[in-house]
């Protein structure tokens, strides 16, 4: 089915609900039974894909996830200067809650996932940053700028953790409440692609590396006396990343002449450093000689997981080096050691003294490899069934990046080849086989997501189709084409509709709409099609 703007107004009032009319192939008792069943999820064979609402046809869309618990969705697009959070609630017709900014438009918004009982939702960004916001009204919960850019974002099961991926392959744990650093793992060389837990917990990362890795995370005690991180060259110093007080985020250059720690009057403001009330001052070199620097004392820095206490910092605009935040000085080293490591361009700091008298390890979670799948092609995607079993994994024979000669073949209207591994497949989860693959698209297949009950597969690409796929069927069962590049599809944890984000042409109109960009697809089960409540999904 092409989208044509002509039927998109009669589609819409057609819908009238949006969401809420009897899905094709479902009895009113299956649907009464779904809709009063807390977790429930729809098993049997797809049958094909019906009606949507449309909730853009504006912006290109990046991102894509469905509220676990609460009926909603949410989705990451690109304004005319930003990127934007777009929260939904799928009443009838579906109403958008809130709209949040997320950051400027250079820096792509490709990460997004609620938290298990539906209440956040966290974006991750090219900028570093990890955002979280109410899914209710669009208010901003918290942000920590990691290491390095970040590609995609998962909450754990028990919703008291998230985990980022970066473009260099670093995954990282945070905890929720104040997004702390908690552990990391460089789990992929190059982008990772694609986080999916499982309800047991266990984490399954997809990368560019064209590897699949199961991790467990489970709890342990981790020392909080020493920390690794990376470093830059910069201002003839190396400059690594911290927090003061474990609010203002920052690049610091170590550089033990200094005779202070001394941060920017920005930094100490973020802090809550009351700057104006400080009486105390010291004297701190600069580029245009010494100043007396207002002196704060006894607050923390923070690396990672280190946290340096009753530190007194100096405040000095004229004493840090253009570009950075701070300068940790000779009282940093002092108490800190510093060991780098060229080769992967990191630093481990560690306490001279040890952990600090008095303190204990601190138990939290962390990441051990349990399996790697290696596959022929890159995985750009990797979702989880219900059930922990079954995996569905998006397979590129080409690299999945977008650079001009990509623009310049679709320019040009070049058809990209079909091949055996531009297929979106179902692996399980345990072995990694390969248990169903469908290689129709033509060239990059940018997402797969396998349905909740593990029988059926939805596959979007570069080539603007998507495709539903159901075990034992070697050909699609439902077929939409878009009007530009397929960027993400989900489906919804009851297994009633997919979720697609795709581009959108640009085009010159007084509204500023173009063709459909954001999408709900309606999933279409053949007769016999039941319900699977959370306790019988468990024990099967």
């Amino acid at each position: 089915m092409k989208w044509g703007t002509g039927v998109l107004a009669a589609t819409l009032l057609a819908m009238g609900s949006g969401c809420a009319h009897q899905s094709a192939g479902l009895s009113a008792e299956t649907q009464t039974r779904l809709t009063q069943t807390q977790g429930a999820y729809l098993t049997g064979a797809t049958a094909g894909l019906g009606r949507a609402s449309v909730l853009n046809k504006t912006d290109f869309i990046w991102g894509l996830d469905f509220s676990p618990r609460q009926r909603r969705v949410a989705y990451t697009r690109l304004g005319s200067r930003s990127y934007f959070l777009s929260i939904w609630s799928l009443e009838s017709p579906p109403r958008l809650l809130a709209d949040p900014t997320i950051n400027p438009y250079e820096f792509d918004v490709e990460g997004v996932a609620f938290s298990p009982d539906g209440s956040l939702v966290a974006t991750a960004s090219r900028d570093g940053a990890v955002r979280v916001f109410d899914a209710a009204t669009g208010e901003a919960r918290g942000v920590r700028i990691t290491e390095e850019p970040l590609s995609v974002v998962a909450f754990h099961p028990e919703g008291r953790w998230l985990v980022v991926g970066s473009v260099k392959g670093l995954i990282t744990v945070l905890a929720v409440d104040g997004l702390v650093h908690a552990s990391e793992e460089r789990g992929h060389e190059g982008p990772v692609s694609a986080l999916a837990f499982a309800p047991d917990g266990t984490l399954y990362s997809g990368g560019w590396d064209k590897h699949v890795r199961a991790w467990d995370a489970r709890m342990e005690a981790v020392s909080s006396h020493e920390a690794r991180t990376r470093f830059e060259r910069a201002s003839g110093s190396a400059v690594v990343s911290g927090s003061v007080n474990g609010k203002a985020m920052g690049s610091f250059a170590l550089d033990a002449r200094v005779p202070a720690i001394v941060v920017t009057s920005e930094v100490a403001t973020a802090a809550g450093i009351d700057v104006a009330s400080l009486k105390e001052t010291v004297d701190v070199p600069g580029a245009l000689g010494t100043t007396q620097a207002r002196l704060a004392r006894g607050q923390f820095l923070r690396f990672k997981s280190l946290v340096v206490r009753d530190v007194d910092v100096a405040v000095c605009d004229a004493c840090v080096p253009q570009g950075l935040r701070g300068v940790l000085g000779a009282p940093f080293s002092q108490r800190v050691s510093v060991a780098f490591d060229e080769v992967h361009k990191e630093v481990r700091l560690t306490l001279t003294s040890g952990a600090p008298e008095g303190s204990a390890p601190v138990e939290t979670l962390v990441l051990a490899a349990r399996s790697d799948f290696t596959f022929p092609a890159y995985v750009s995607d990797v979702t989880v069934d219900a059930r922990g079993q079954r995996l569905g994994v998006g397979l590129s024979e080409q690299k999945p990046e977008r650079d001009r000669a990509v623009y310049e073949r679709e320019r040009q209207g070049f058809e990209e080849p079909q091949g055996p591994f531009n297929a979106g497949a179902v692996v399980d989860a345990a072995t990694g086989k390969v248990l169903h693959k469908w290689p129709v698209h033509r060239g990059v297949v940018s997402t797969a997501a396998i349905s909740p009950d593990g029988r059926s597969l939805i596959s979007g690409g570069w080539d603007k189709q998507v495709h539903l796929f159901t075990e034992g069927e070697s050909s699609a069962r439902g077929t939409h084409s878009f009007d530009w590049a397929v960027r993400r599809v989900r489906f919804s944890p009851e297994g009633r509709w997919v979720g697609v984000a795709a581009w959108t042409p640009q085009v010159a109109s007084s509204s500023g709409e173009s063709d459909p960009s954001a999408v709900l697809l309606d999933v279409r089960y053949a007769e016999g099609a039941t319900v699977v409540a959370p306790g019988a999904a468990a024990a099967q």
